[in-house]
């Protein structure tokens, strides 16, 4: 396999691999990001007196959940949780259901925003939603660093990164495939296998 070095980064990635959002860009849009969704949590730590509870959905949304809560200016509760919707063994596999594990959030009459990093069909985003509210949440809502745009309508988070409609899976900036590539600090597109 022969490799290439993304723009201005120490990385050495695949020939194969399109660069699609540089981290520079990423930068500036997780920071126009944390400008909004600051405003959003002042509103509700006016409103109840309690900061929201931010839940990253590891390990995918990691690097975006850090970056996005650094550029939110005002405190913010952390509670990580794991959920995923895909099948480890093949790239953009979907498995039927959705997978919750460890998840001790206690949300009851709090105010949850929950951190993740692609929406494709949008299950996993709605399945959290859903238990979240079933939890005593008060208000949920939700923001993704990148969201495809499907023929069939899918889930739309309150906030989102980018939009995408090509069919590369994402690799990079928390994203992976096979568990391989999540700590580029762009985002590149692999064809799918």
């Amino acid at each position: 396999m022969s490799y290439s070095n993304d723009s201005g980064s120490r990385h050495q990635v695949p020939e194969t691999f399109k660069l699609l959002f540089p981290p520079e860009v990423i930068a500036t849009r997780v920071g126009e990001l944390g400008q909004d969704i600051s405003r959003w949590c002042r509103c509700v730590r006016d409103e109840t007196g309690k900061d929201v509870v931010a839940i990253p959905v590891l390990r995918g949304a990691i690097y975006f959940f850090s970056d996005l809560t650094r550029a939110i200016d005002t405190s913010v509760e952390v509670a990580p949780i794991r959920a995923f919707a895909y099948d480890n063994a093949a790239i953009g596999v979907h498995n039927s259901a959705v997978s919750i594990v460890a998840d001790g959030v206690d949300v009851r009459g709090r105010v949850v925003l929950i951190i993740d990093d692609v929406c494709d069909s949008g299950r996993t985003l709605e399945e959290l939603e859903r238990a979240m509210l079933e939890r005593g949440a008060r208000e949920v809502r939700s923001v993704v660093f990148v969201r495809r745009l499907l023929s069939v309508p899918s889930f739309v988070p309150c906030w989102v990164g980018y939009e995408y409609s090509g069919k590369e899976w994402f690799v990079g900036y928390g994203l992976e495939a096979q568990e391989r590539w999540r700590n580029l600090p762009g985002v590149y597109g692999v064809k799918p296998t």
